[in-house]
């Protein structure tokens, strides 16, 4: 059976190559960066909109957002992610319950598809889209540190990459030096404790696949944002990778869900979803008797699983 998402990857980065450099080039927006919130506070950023301009996809609008494919392509579920349409208006969903782990490092989120990092220096945390490996070549669960940092890091394929690609038609090189425009790694690579996995950036043929389950393993970013976070983050750096699907999390006196689920069926096994049960469990357990719950709005967030967050109860 043919891995359909891999063509749908396929085909997102040859149409979205093309726009680009017809288009030339984007705007691209700086990168989230937010103050921590106060003890007892849970999220950051909002829900913003924009209105399309001509030849713009959805996809342009994501990068230009510093958003991942995934999470635009969900946020707006009633337009065409290729021809959107001008003047139509889109969600920006830069609204986020903060991972419910020690607020210090780097914090992989892999359900949301999104990259935390909190800096040692002040109290702000930087979030940014990721893509992440696929079913069958799994970004690893658990902590590690940032172990090496490389500038114009060499790609050296292994030999289950290699055996993929000839099963597909192609041979490739032995290696691709660093610093060339085609390296699959970009330009920049931070090094985990576990070995063969980094987080790095991409050449430009691939970045519209930000914010996917594409890799085969490794954590991938936009070239900007890789960029922008490699100076910042120092060797030792703890990284915590986790995969829910669900969080939940104050903001004044409302609590809300955020509920990510895969865009296609066949990114994620169904038997390791989270359940609805699941879910409630979740909010009671943060509500703490302390509010009035609105369990429709429970499920209907939960059924949506678009990754924004929703107000589900208030303090009473």
């Amino acid at each position: 059976m043919p891995n359909l998402r891999y063509k749908r990857c396929s085909f997102v980065l040859l149409f979205s190559t093309f726009h680009l450099a017809m288009s030339g080039g984007l705007r691209i927006v700086e990168a989230e960066e937010f103050p921590l919130p106060s003890q007892g506070e849970d999220l950051v950023g909002e829900s913003r909109e924009t209105r399309v301009a001509s030849e713009d996809t959805l996809l342009d609008i994501g990068r230009r957002f510093d958003l991942g494919n995934d999470q635009i392509v969900k946020a707006n579920p009633r337009l065409d992610q290729w021809v959107p349409g001008v003047g139509s208006l889109v969600q920006i969903p830069s609204h986020y319950i903060l991972p419910d782990t020690d607020r210090k490092g780097l914090v992989l989120s892999l359900a949301e598809l999104r990259l935390y990092y909190y800096s040692p220096q002040d109290q702000k945390v930087m979030t940014f889209p990721m893509s992440i490996g696929r079913i069958d070549w799994k970004t690893p669960l658990g902590k590690t540190t940032v172990v090496k940092k490389d500038r114009d890091p060499v790609w050296v394929p292994t030999e289950s990459i290699r055996q993929e690609h000839a099963a597909e038609g192609e041979e490739l090189p032995d290696s691709i030096a660093g610093g060339v425009q085609d390296n699959p790694l970009g330009k920049f690579a931070l090094r985990l404790g576990v070995p063969g996995y980094l987080i790095h950036g991409t050449d430009e043929a691939k970045s519209f696949g930000i914010g996917m389950q594409v890799t085969h393993g490794c954590v991938r970013m936009y070239p900007e944002d890789i960029e922008r976070l490699f100076p910042l983050v120092p060797v030792g750096t703890i990284v915590q990778i986790l995969n829910k699907q669900a969080k939940v999390g104050w903001s004044a006196d409302q609590l809300f869900l955020q509920v990510d689920r895969p865009l296609d069926a066949e990114e994620q096994e169904v038997d390791s979803r989270i359940s609805l049960t699941e879910v409630i469990q979740m909010v009671e357990k943060k509500a703490n008797g302390t509010a009035e719950l609105d369990l429709e709005a429970v499920r209907k967030a939960y059924e949506l699983g678009n990754g924004v967050p929703a107000v589900i109860g208030r303090k009473h």
